[in-house]
């Protein structure tokens, strides 16, 4: 990362499942001095650049006060104009390093050896940039980025002027199911959007690659940099949680919570992720465990099967059941 060369950026990577918690984190870290939430960084050409989704201000990125200068600061220190075309080129290079069958490649260029791969060389410039101009622009030296994705992590773990951390954040598979089965609706600017849904099996399959993807990641990596913590642990205490993890980070600046469960939420720019990003004053955090109640037990004894080998890694009896039937 040639733009930030000279001053390395501590980065947060979060890893995990989708609505395991992330987004919500990601705005609580944010309210600790010095910290920025970024958000799923990853999404910031694709769906905030091209699509026009609405960061946590409620603007798209291009109308943003902090990510407008951040993406013209990015494609200008690459000597790239902000054209679609620029743009079409970085979704372009990002979609074939998170490609599933260029994974092990990936992995083999944590130490930042990316030569003969054109595509990764130019995501990881991107990327490194993007966090320059967003930590000069925030005026952070945190950066919190819940991309989520291992392979996403593995980006960051290859740019020189990136100090990373990991954040392994892992939900109970069958708390993830029933999530992605419930539609989210967020309104943001005058603007109602609905965030999708996904079936048993796509979700299953999803929340078992990230976990393997992750282990193998985490072999890669310095131990010391490498975080584990479970929602369930995260909701039950949110504040010893928050801390910890700035522990982790060697940041001693307090946790951002008026009582052991209540953080005060400002607005923030996170670019992309739940629609919690859009929900600001005093937040209690609890644990959502409304599948407990809800999932019918034959769909909970399915995912516990199908998640067997990693939900006994992660804590999770499999074929512990809640009181739907």
């Amino acid at each position: 990362m040639n733009a930030a060369a000279d001053q390395r950026i501590k980065v947060l990577s979060v890893v995990g499942a989708g609505r395991s918690g992330t987004t919500v984190l990601a705005s609580i870290l944010g309210e600790v001095e010095g910290f920025v939430g970024a958000g799923e960084l990853r999404w910031l050409w694709e769906r905030g650049v091209v699509a026009g989704r609405p960061c946590g201000c409620g603007a798209a990125p291009l109308e943003c006060p902090v990510w407008a200068p951040v993406i013209t600061r990015t494609l200008d220190g690459l000597g790239r104009a902000a054209t679609a075309e620029a743009v079409a080129d970085v979704v372009a290079a990002q979609h074939q390093v998170a490609s599933w069958r260029h994974y092990p490649r990936l992995l083999r260029t944590v130490d930042g050896d990316d030569r003969g791969w054109e595509a990764l060389r130019l995501v990881r410039e991107v990327t490194g940039a993007a966090c320059a101009a967003l930590a000069t622009t925030a005026g952070a030296r945190v950066l919190v980025d819940t991309s989520k994705r291992p392979a996403d992590t593995a980006v960051l773990a290859g740019i020189p002027g990136v100090d990373l951390y990991i954040l392994h954040l892992v939900r109970d598979p069958r708390a993830v199911v029933h999530s992605w089965r419930r539609a989210k609706q967020y309104t943001a600017a005058g603007r109602t959007g609905t965030i999708g849904t996904r079936g048993l099996a796509a979700t299953v399959r999803r929340w078992t690659s990230n976990g393997l993807s992750a282990e193998a990641l985490r072999r890669r990596l310095p131990a010391s940099r490498w975080l584990f913590l479970r929602y369930e642990d995260f909701a039950a205490g949110p504040r010893p949680a928050v801390e910890r993890i700035l522990a982790h980070l060697h940041e001693p600046g307090p946790a951002p919570f008026t009582d052991d469960h209540t953080v005060a939420l400002h607005p923030n720019h996170i670019v992309a992720g739940n629609p919690s990003r859009f929900v600001t004053g005093s937040v209690e955090i609890s644990a959502d465990d409304e599948w407990r109640r809800a999932m019918p037990g034959r769909d909970q004894r399915l995912v516990g099967l199908m998640t067997l080998p990693l939900a006994l890694r992660y804590g999770y009896p499999p074929f512990e059941q809640g009181g739907a039937r």
